[in-house]
C-alpha cells in the first residue's frame, strides 16, 4: 500500500543491539568501551557481578534509548585476576546446603566495621595462627587447652577465679622484684625435700608457732 502524502512517519526508537567491545576505563559501574574504533560511555549491568578491567573483552549491549551495557566478560588477555563487585549490600546464601570457599593460597577478610561470627560449633584449625588485639573480652561456660608450651609475656596479669586448680610435672616461677601470697589459709604438702633459701627470714605468729620432726637442726 501506498503511503498517503498527508502521513509523517514518526521517528522510530534505535533497535537494541548486542556487541563486543574492549574496555578502556571503569570507575564503579561506570565504564568506558571502545566499539568500531569509537570511543563510548557505557554502565556495567547490574548483574555483571565481575568486575571489568581495561582491555578486557566484553559483551556489550545498546537498548532502545541508546545507552550502552557491559553485560558480561568474554576474555581477560594476561593474568587471569577477578573481582567480584557488590554495589551494596550484599549476602551469600545456601539455606539448605553447605557454602565453602577454598583457595589454592590464602583468603583475606577485611571489614571496615564489624566482622562477626555465628555458628553451633566452630573449629580453627592451621599450622600456624597469630591472634594480635588491642583489647579482648573472651566469655564461656566450659575452657580445655592442651599445649606443648605456652609463653606469656605480659607487663601485667589480673585472673579472678572462685576456684584455680593447677597441675604439672614441674612448677618453676622466677620472680624478679617483689612476690607476694595473701590467703586466708596455706597448706603445702611436699613428699621429698623442701627447702627455703633466703639472705634473710622472717617468721611471725600471733598465738603459736609449732615446728615438729624427728630431728631438728639449728644453727
Amino acid at each position: 500500500m501506498q503511503e498517503s502524502a498527508n502521513v509523517i512517519s514518526l521517528p522510530g526508537k534505535e533497535k537494541a543491539t548486542i556487541q563486543n567491545a574492549r574496555v578502556v576505563s571503569v570507575s564503579g559501574k561506570e565504564a568506558e568501551i571502545r566499539l568500531a574504533g569509537r570511543s563510548l560511555a557505557a554502565r556495567v549491568a547490574f548483574s555483571c557481578l565481575v568486575q571489568p578491567m581495561p582491555e578486557d573483552l566484553v559483551l556489550c549491549a545498546k537498548d532502545e534509548a541508546g545507552e550502552y551495557y557491559v553485560l558480561s566478560i568474554i576474555d581477560r588477555p594476561g593474568e587471569q585476576d577477578m573481582t567480584i563487585y557488590f554495589p551494596g549490600d550484599a549476602a551469600m546464601v545456601a539455606e539448605d546446603g553447605v557454602l565453602s570457599v577454598a583457595a589454592g593460597k590464602s583468603v583475606n577478610l577485611a571489614s571496615g566495621g564489624r566482622l562477626t561470627c555465628f555458628s553451633d560449633q566452630a573449629v580453627h584449625k592451621s599450622r600456624e595462627a597469630v591472634v594480635d588485639f588491642d583489647q579482648l573480652t573472651a566469655r564461656g561456660e566450659n575452657l580445655q587447652a592442651n599445649f606443648k608450651s605456652v609463653l606469656l609475656i605480659s607487663r601485667m596479669i589480673s585472673t579472678m577465679a572462685g576456684q584455680v586448680i593447677e597441675k604439672a610435672k614441674s612448677y618453676i616461677r622466677h620472680t624478679e622484684d617483689y612476690d607476694q601470697v595473701k590467703a586466708g589459709q596455706m597448706t603445702r604438702k611436699v613428699d621429698g625435700l623442701y627447702s627455703m633459701d633466703s639472705k634473710r627470714t622472717v617468721m611471725v605468729s600471733r598465738k603459736e608457732t609449732k615446728i615438729d620432726g624427728e630431728r631438728i637442726f639449728m644453727g
